[in-house]
């Protein structure tokens, strides 16, 4: 007998998952059996109903059956290999072509009858299919079911993801970490079976159930974290005060008057700073109100008092866009700011942890590297960090012991009254709702994609002007799965519209140095046009830019869409944003109605919540279950109470949750990301 897979074994104990396949399975933060089971898809192929032609609808994807009554091939004009096939089903005929599929011409036989499935186009009065799925009707590889979509990359694809998770699920052990008392009082199934049914569900009613319950958990374990989080910092035994320092030499080198919401956060932070209770506090703020000089106070006052202070952002591209912000501040008032990044020298990184170690070095910028155990400073008492590093337990332990008790969250996610309390239930925080003077709203239109052409002009018509701009798609690269707009088709396409331009492109599976150097070459204006995917959607700050494309924008979520609109308008030229809808769906154009009357964060925020409503589980299984962006899960404010008071209980009787499980559970909050809907 074979035994039995554990959750925690690497990924290469699944069948058909070598060395080449792991390194690139990596990519996507998979490592583990567990990640793989944690892989959910993102959207689902209801494959089960067969529709006759007269029942097709134009651009859906369709399952259908007929007998093949002709089929010939042929070469197109550049040389491609054709199949044309006509179908005839009870209501007339279909069509279909395959390009490059020459073997087809010896598989399929006239007179037998197959099931296909794909994309329906209407031309010229004809229904068409163009390379879709066939199979002989009834046969061991009949088509119906319900088939997962999963995010690959490059060399991996849905097809070995269905594979290796059917492997694994037949295979592994899986544990439950809820206790039978809580699983038959929330009537939860049972672990094992929402890992299955969120994978292959067995129909509409299964997904649910295995989606209820994988919600249930991510929020249980997030409401332990934050309860944990709010022990940690209430331990009456650390005293996180610095002495008191004035920070007006620093206001007064500003060039600029800080806005009335900037100044209560200022003060806020300064009286936590003073005070023996750690500063844990978040500052929400809107795209461009003002947060870093916010943060800048903070660590101006800290420094002034002897301290060291810490920056710590989510990319490497950021991390080198603060050191070059807050050397150009801080220097002249004295202050000295180094960068520790991976890739660097081992001659001056070791000068840079010695200077930090020795207190030379006041104030560290970095990513999450800065928690590594050779990273030591004489009194750090402050770090500064973004949404994307809100720590658990572990972590803040980590900071705590490196000496900074006080922690300060700079987030431009705005979240809706009604839940930022239980978001950020182990904060206190301070809202910028004003914005600095000079800044001129983003113009937003909203463009069929009948229209696209529209939005282009407006490119070409910036670029003319010695602007510059970004192109953004949902996908990096087209594959048979889906119709989306991608990265690669719109590298290309841009290339041949704006000839005379640069025109690059960035996303997720470039290497780091590939990143670094597009946007360097970006940020000093060398690039004109950059086709990107969401990478940029965070904190790139390139005030050159004044126009953005955003290619099937019904697929981003609001919260979203309005993170990359603020990639644009960073400075005082007037700037554009374009989203095209490819959707004929009513929610689709509210959705865009909503961003394009709206450049208020919060306001977004209140109307999104509003509009997909509270407890919105049932949803549709096109889009799958996105089951580790935590923020995502907050619309569903009934599970969340559950999961509030279930979590309650476990800190009174920890024998409800197995416990390293539940430790586990904590630590990988938040890692990977399969949805691009929120």
């Amino acid at each position: 007998m074979t035994p039995k897979l554990r959750p925690e074994q690497s990924v290469t104990a699944v069948r058909g998952i070598g060395t080449q396949r792991a390194e690139r399975l990596a990519q996507l933060d998979i490592t583990t059996v567990q990640d793989l089971l944690n892989h959910v898809p993102v959207r689902y192929k209801d494959k089960r109903e067969i529709r006759t032609s007269g029942e097709f609808v134009e651009g859906a994807d369709t399952l259908a059956q007929g007998v093949l009554t002709s089929l010939r091939s042929r070469r197109t004009g550049s040389g491609r290999s054709l199949i044309e096939v006509r179908m005839r089903d009870p209501d007339g005929f279909f069509y279909i072509s395959f390009f490059n599929s020459p073997y087809l011409e010896r598989q399929l036989v006239k007179g037998a009858e197959y099931t296909v499935y794909g994309k329906v186009q209407f031309r010229n009065g004809l229904r068409l299919f163009t390379n879709p799925e066939i199979v002989p009707a009834g046969g061991d590889r009949d088509l119906r079911r319900i088939e997962p979509v999963y995010r690959c990359t490059a060399g991996v694809t849905t097809r070995e993801f269905i594979k290796w998770i059917t492997y694994a699920l037949d295979n592994t052990e899986v544990t439950d970490w809820l206790s039978d008392t809580v699983r038959r009082e929330r009537k939860l199934c049972e672990l094992g079976t929402a890992y299955r049914n969120i994978h292959f569900p067995k129909d509409r009613h299964w997904y649910q159930v295995a989606r209820y319950r994988m919600i249930y958990d991510q929020l249980l374990t997030y409401q332990i974290a934050l309860r944990r989080s709010r022990l940690l910092r209430d331990d009456a035994s650390t005293d996180a005060s610095i002495p008191d320092a004035d920070i007006t030499p620093f206001l007064r080198s500003l060039p600029f008057e800080l806005t009335s919401g900037q100044v209560d956060a200022v003060r806020d932070i300064e009286a936590d700073l003073v005070s023996r209770r750690p500063m844990n506090r978040l500052v929400q703020g809107d795209v461009g109100s003002g947060k870093t000089v916010v943060a800048e106070a903070a660590i101006y006052k800290t420094v002034q008092a002897g301290r060291q202070a810490a920056f710590m952002a989510p990319t490497e591209i950021l991390a080198r866009q603060h050191f070059q912000k807050l050397s150009a501040d801080f220097e002249p008032l004295g202050i000295r700011v180094a960068l520790l990044v991976s890739g660097m020298r081992a001659q001056e990184r070791r000068q840079i942890l010695e200077e930090t170690a020795n207190g030379i070095i006041q104030v560290l910028i970095g990513t999450h590297a800065l928690l590594q155990e050779d990273v030591v400073f004489q009194r750090l008492s402050l770090v500064i960090t973004d949404e994307q590093h809100r720590f658990g337990v572990n972590q803040r332990r980590t900071l705590v012991g490196k000496g900074a008790a006080n922690v300060l969250v700079m987030s431009a996610t705005p979240i809706p009254r009604t839940l930022a309390a239980t978001v950020y239930g182990d904060m206190d925080f301070s809202v910028i709702r004003t914005m600095p003077a000079g800044r001129i709203p983003i113009i937003t239109r909203v463009v069929p994609k009948e229209a696209r052409s529209k939005a282009y002009q407006a490119v070409l018509h910036e670029l003319k002007q010695g602007n510059q701009g970004y192109v953004v798609a949902p996908a990096i690269e087209q594959d048979d799965e889906s119709s989306l707009a991608s990265a690669e088709e719109l590298y290309q396409e841009m290339k041949r519209k704006f000839r005379g331009f640069r025109v690059e492109m960035i996303h997720g599976r470039l290497d780091k140095a590939e990143k670094e150097s597009v946007m360097a070459a970006f940020a000093r204006g060398e690039i004109r046009l950059l086709v990107s995917t969401v990478v940029i959607e965070v904190g790139i700050d390139v005030p050159g830019a004044t126009i953005m494309v955003i290619e099937n924008a019904e697929r981003f979520g609001l919260a979203q869409l309005h993170q990359l609109r603020g990639r644009v308008g960073r400075s005082d030229k007037q700037s554009y944003c374009y989203l095209i809808n490819h959707s004929n769906q009513e929610i689709a154009a509210e959705r865009m109605r909503i961003m394009s009357e709206y450049t208020d964060g919060f306001a977004i925020s209140e109307a999104d919540y509003e509009l997909r409503g509270a407890g919105d589980l049932m949803g549709t299984m096109q889009h799958g279950f996105n089951g580790s962006q935590i923020l995502n899960l907050f619309k569903y404010e009934d599970i969340l109470t559950l999961a509030g008071e279930d979590a309650d209980r476990v800190m009174a009787d920890p024998q409800l949750i197995d416990a390293a499980a539940t430790d586990a559970r904590i630590r990988n909050l938040g890692a990977g990301d399969n949805s691009d809907i929120l």
